[in-house]
């Protein structure tokens, strides 16, 4: 009896594609995200480059509306780093930007979690907004001639959202009626995509090992953040 391992290699990467493909599901995430940095206009930039003498068409400028160094908005920037590190940790990479999969099994559990940090998004834009009106005030003092009230909106609430489907990546069935030859051609795209999704995923598996061993190693070795490192010690009274 052969096992995996006694296949030849691109049976090996041609089954585990056709096993991914079988039990995985394509999930896409997308954000509406408020724009902090605005292009000067031409007169501005005209104005900016008499400054240091250089010619406008040269020189690419732009202005900072709002203090992202704001503690709520930096709150509303870590929810989104939060989302996006579990889309990733919970999912495989797919060769079509924007797109990665997840079990089909747990397709319920991810969209109730998704659903929890995005309302914890738009909690944190809701006590951002709040002070919206003190971020415009400072940016005012800051811009000074820069500024421009029409850059701003009465309010941030829905300028900041995530939202997320299941796209389908396989062939539309009604292909193989309007045409089977274009139908199979697409079947053999999809075929090779998870395979490549295959060869992805295992790529990130041994990077992601070979960063914990090297932090293991530096941990191990007392040498990590170049300060020596003590284990095991603990103090003994009797």
């Amino acid at each position: 009896m052969t096992t995996l391992l006694d296949e030849p290699v691109h049976h090996r990467a041609e089954s585990s594609g056709n096993r991914l493909r079988a039990t995985t599901a394509a999930i896409r995430l997308s954000f509406t995200w408020f724009g902090t940095r605005k292009t000067l206009t031409p007169q501005q930039k005209a104005q900016a480059a008499d400054t240091f003498g250089a010619e406008g068409e040269f020189l690419s400028a732009g202005k900072k509306l709002i203090d992202t160094k704001h503690p709520d908005f930096k709150a509303v920037t870590s929810v989104r780093g939060r989302i996006v590190s579990y889309w990733r940790g919970i999912s495989l990479p797919y060769p079509e930007p924007g797109i990665r999969l997840i079990r089909q099994d747990d397709v319920g559990p991810v969209n109730m979690h998704l659903t929890t940090l995005k309302a914890d998004l738009q909690e944190a834009v809701d006590h951002l907004d709040r002070h919206f009106a003190s971020l415009k005030s400072a940016a005012r003092e800051r811009l000074g001639s820069l500024y421009n009230p029409a850059d701003y909106p009465e309010s941030l609430k829905g300028l900041f959202d995530v939202t997320w489907d299941f796209p389908s990546v396989e062939p539309p069935g009604y292909l193989q009626r309007l045409s089977p030859e274009l139908y199979e051609q697409e079947c053999r795209r999809v075929t090779a995509q998870f395979d490549e999704a295959v060869q992805l995923a295992e790529q990130a598996f041994l990077q992601e090992l070979s960063q914990l061993v090297s932090h293991l190693s530096e941990r191990l070795s007392g040498t990590e953040d170049g300060k020596p490192k003590v284990f095991g010690t603990r103090s003994l009274r009797t």
